[in-house]
């Protein structure tokens, strides 16, 4: 009932129909319709039938009830959706999203939704084979272009925005990628940045600490992504990387170091962990191979041991205002990351050492957690 003047004044002007008609087929004043559409009254449950009648609907429809059932329809689907994310379920999400939009064609969060499953199905060579083979990126351009040409809600359509100006590239449309990333403003214009600018007191200290954990984030990914072979990484000796790589590592704890607990810590430093692990056995450091490998063992482990646990509090100073809960983090592949690290260690470059006694301990506590 709380919707319905919001309702009747929809259906009213869709119908160009006046206030007054309305009042005089219902024998009330205009002034009574005027206040039910402005949300100060609520018509008299006798006259529902009478109104349904007139604008030729359903009592259920003008009382909203189908959108009521569609609503907690779509969250119940949402549920679905955000547990399968926390499991790396991407392609049972790829194919809830379809199901859904085939009930709720324009539904343009879902279509949201579809997009970032089809992306990210990308964790394996086996899914980017896959992916490939069924065209998933370039039908999630495809929906996020129909996002930008339909949607009015700013919040869909930026994240529309970021998925095609990452993708645009794969499919030689730089120029297009270009083109949507320069009319988007820079980072000092974002709602982080502003936020922390506008809030006081605590809020204001949690903000900051929040932009902080963001950009430490931010800073460390693109020094990794700076040593790749895709970007500095062919003019860069492997020294050079491993110094690069263990700046990015520094970062995470000297604003982390009371949080070596925390999901975000140790998914990051596990992987560079990993890349710190190849590069020192292409330097020839078994030594350095093996340290490495055993710190990516330690944060691979306690990443998978805390993702049950309830919201937590960051303990460093720098972010004892922030919490993180591990029942809420996405990401785009099935298992454990210690499976993951498992998985790691079958690559050829670890060879040198595959035949060492800790090596073969590590494969085998490692074989003993999955």
């Amino acid at each position: 009932m709380l919707k319905i003047g919001d309702k009747i004044k929809s259906l009213r002007k869709a119908q160009d129909i006046t206030q007054e008609k309305l009042a005089a087929y219902l024998n009330i004043s205009y002034q009574a319709v005027s206040k039910w559409e402005n949300g100060t009254a609520l018509p008299d449950i006798t006259l529902v039938p009478q109104i349904a009648n007139f604008f030729g609907v359903s009592a259920d429809e003008l009382l909203c009830m189908k959108e009521t059932e569609e609503t907690e329809e779509l969250k119940e689907y949402e549920k679905i959706y955000r547990e399968n994310n926390r499991l790396g379920k991407m392609l049972d999400n790829i194919v809830l999203s379809r199901d859904v939009l085939i009930k709720y064609p324009r539904n343009y969060q879902w279509m949201l939704n579809l997009s970032h499953s089809l992306i990210q199905y990308n964790d394996t060579e086996e899914h980017c084979k896959y992916s490939s083979e069924h065209g998933f990126v370039e039908e999630a351009i495809s929906i996020c272009e129909r996002i930008l040409e339909d949607c009015t809600t700013d919040s869909i359509r930026h994240s529309a925005i970021q998925i095609l100006c990452y993708n645009y590239k794969d499919v030689g449309k730089q120029d297009l990628a270009l083109k949507l990333a320069n009319e988007m403003p820079d980072m000092y214009l974002s709602r982080e940045h502003l936020l922390s600018h506008i809030y006081i007191g605590e809020e204001q200290i949690k903000q900051c600490q929040n932009l902080l954990l963001s950009m430490i984030d931010c800073s460390s990914g693109i020094i990794s992504m700076l040593a790749s072979n895709g970007l500095m990484g062919k003019e860069l000796s492997d020294l050079q990387k491993i110094e690069l790589i263990e700046t990015a590592n520094n970062l995470y704890r000297l604003v982390l170091n009371k949080d070596e607990d925390s999901l975000f810590y140790n998914c990051r430093l596990c992987m560079n962990y990993c890349l710190l692990a190849e590069l020192w056995c292409k330097n020839g450091n078994t030594e350095k191979v093996m340290e490495n490998l055993l710190l990516a063992e330690k944060t691979a482990t306690n990443y998978d041991a805390c993702t049950d646990l309830k919201e937590q509090k960051y303990k460093s100073i720098l972010a004892n205002r922030c919490t993180f809960n591990p029942k809420t983090v996405g990401r785009n592949w099935e298992g454990t990351v210690t499976g993951m690290v498992l998985n790691i260690l079958q690559r050829k470059v670890f060879d040198c050492i595959r035949e060492t006694d800790d090596f073969k301990q590590l494969i085998v506590r490692l074989s003993n957690i999955q």
